[in-house]
C-alpha cells in the first residue's frame, strides 16, 4: 500500500469514526442520565486512546522504548495545546471553574507521578501497577463524584439530547448506540494505525530519531481520534464532551497507557525525556489550567496561543 494510500485510508477512518462516537457517546449520555462531561472524561476519552495503547504496547515489545514515552508525552501536549486549540478556533471551549480546578488538579497530580516514575530511568511493572490501580480510583471517582457543576447541568441537557435522540427514533435503541460507540472506537484505531504507519514511514527517509518521531509523528498521528472527536464535539456545541475528552485522554495516556505497557515489559525512559520533555508536559498541563481557570471559557485568541505555543514546541524539537 503506498503512503499516499495509508494517509488517505487513515484519514478517512479517523472522520467517520470521530463524527459517529460523539454523536451517539451523546446520546448514551441522555439514556443512561450520565452528565455529558462525565462521558467525555471516560468513555469517549479511553476509546479515543485505544491507538497509543496498541502503539505503545507493540513499540515496548519490539525494543523501541523511546517511541512509547515519546508517544505518551507527545501526545499529552497535542491534546492539551493542539488538541484544545482546533476546538476553541471551531467553537469557544466553556470553562465551569470548578470543574476545570478539580479535574485540572487530577491531570496535573497524574503528570507528577509520571514524571516521578519516570525520573529513575526507568518504569518498572510494579511501577506500572501503581499507575493502574490510580487511573482505576480516578475512573471510580468520575462516576461516582461527578462534578457538581455538570450535575447541575445535567437534567437540562440530558431532556434536550434524549428529545434530539427521540426525534431521531432512538429512543430506547441502548444497544444501538453501545455498538455505533464500538465500530466507532474500531475505526479511529484502525484509521490511526494506518495514519502512524505512514508517517512513520514518510518520516524515516528523513533519518529522524525514534524520540523526535515518537514525540511528533507517532503522538500526532495516535492524537489524530482527540483531534477529531474535539472537532466533531466543538462543532456540534458539545464543548462538555471536547474538553472532558482532552482531560481524560490525557489522564488515561500516563496512567493506562503507560501502566498497560511497563506490565508487558520495563520501560527505559532516555535522559532527554528527564531532562526536558516531561518538565514542558508539566508547564503545559498546568498552563492550561490557570489559563481555563482564569479565563473562564477557551476562545479563538485562546486557541491561537495554544496553537503558538504548539507550534514552537514542535521547532524546538527540530
Amino acid at each position: 500500500m503506498t503512503l499516499a494510500l495509508l494517509l488517505l485510508s487513515g484519514i478517512t477512518l479517523l472522520l467517520l469514526g470521530g463524527h459517529y462516537l460523539v454523536r451517539h457517546a451523546v446520546e448514551l449520555a441522555a439514556k443512561l442520565n450520565v452528565p455529558p462531561l462525565v462521558i467525555g472524561l471516560t468513555i469517549v476519552a479511553f476509546g479515543t486512546s485505544a491507538p497509543e495503547l496498541v502503539i505503545s504496547v507493540g513499540a515496548v515489545l519490539t525494543g523501541h522504548d523511546d517511541i512509547v514515552i515519546g508517544n505518551i508525552i507527545g501526545s499529552n501536549i497535542a491534546n492539551l495545546l493542539l488538541v484544545l486549540a482546533v476546538s476553541a478556533l471551531i467553537f469557544p471551549v466553556r470553562v465551569v471553574r470548578r470543574t476545570a480546578g478539580r479535574e485540572g488538579a487530577i491531570l496535573t497530580g497524574a503528570t507528577v507521578l509520571f514524571g516521578w516514575l519516570c525520573w529513575n530511568g526507568q518504569v518498572s511493572p510494579v511501577e506500572g501497577g501503581v499507575l493502574l490501580a490510580s487511573l482505576g480510583a480516578y475512573t471510580a471517582f468520575a462516576f461516582l463524584a461527578p462534578p457538581k457543576a455538570a450535575a447541575g447541568q445535567a437534567e437540562e441537557e440530558i431532556a434536550a439530547m434524549a428529545g434530539a435522540a427521540a426525534g431521531h427514533g432512538l429512543r430506547g435503541s441502548l444497544m444501538v448506540n453501545i455498538l455505533a460507540i464500538a465500530l466507532s472506537l474500531a475505526a479511529l484505531a484502525g484509521g490511526s494505525q494506518l495514519f502512524v504507519d505512514g508517517a512513520v514511514r514518510l518520516s524515516l527517509l528523513f533519518g529522524v530519531s525514534e524520540a523526535v518521531i515518537g514525540l511528533t509523528v507517532v503522538a500526532v498521528g495516535t492524537a489524530a481520534p482527540e483531534i477529531v472527536t474535539a472537532a466533531a464535539a466543538a462543532w456540534n456545541r458539545h464543548t462538555d464532551v471536547a474538553i472532558g475528552n482532552v482531560i481524560g485522554s490525557s489522564i488515561f495516556n500516563l496512567l493506562g497507557i503507560a501502566g498497560v505497557t511497563a506490565l508487558v515489559s520495563p520501560i527505559d525512559v532516555g535522559a532527554q525525556f528527564i531532562e526536558a520533555d516531561i518538565g514542558i508536559l508539566l508547564a503545559a498541563s498546568a498552563g492550561v489550567v490557570v489559563l481555563a481557570l482564569a479565563l473562564g471559557r477557551l476562545g479563538r485568541r485562546a486557541g491561537l496561543l495554544l496553537l503558538t505555543a504548539y507550534a514552537a514546541y514542535i521547532l524546538q524539537l527540530g
